[in-house]
């Protein structure tokens, strides 16, 4: 029963983020930080959209990358894990009702 699994992950939208050669550079405004996924990493930062779970960005994976089910879901949940601990992705809805809602800027 691991909430990471069965959420439903969104991008903060205060962020800056650009897909380079294959890889994403992510800008946080607030802090001044640069962060970058690899090609991995990239994809799942496509796939968080406030619309999927792990299991289903996983499921994604496995079919792209062509590893075993359970390979994708826990390296997805370790990534997503650690992009919320750095506060670049939230649980869906969390991000929209702190700046607004969307549009709100």
């Amino acid at each position: 029963m691991n909430d990471a699994l069965t959420a439903v992950w969104q991008k903060d939208p205060a962020l800056a983020w650009r897909e380079i050669d294959g890889e994403t550079v992510i800008i946080s405004p607030g802090e001044s930080v640069m962060h970058e996924l690899n090609d991995t990493g990239s994809s799942v930062w496509q796939y968080v959209d406030g619309q999927r779970t792990a299991a289903q960005i996983a499921s994604l994976l496995s079919s792209e990358y062509e590893v075993t089910p359970e390979v994708a879901l826990s390296d997805t949940e370790s990534l997503l894990q650690q992009l919320a601990a750095l506060r670049l992705i939230t649980p869906a809805g969390a991000a929209g009702a702190a700046h607004g809602g969307p549009g709100g800027r």
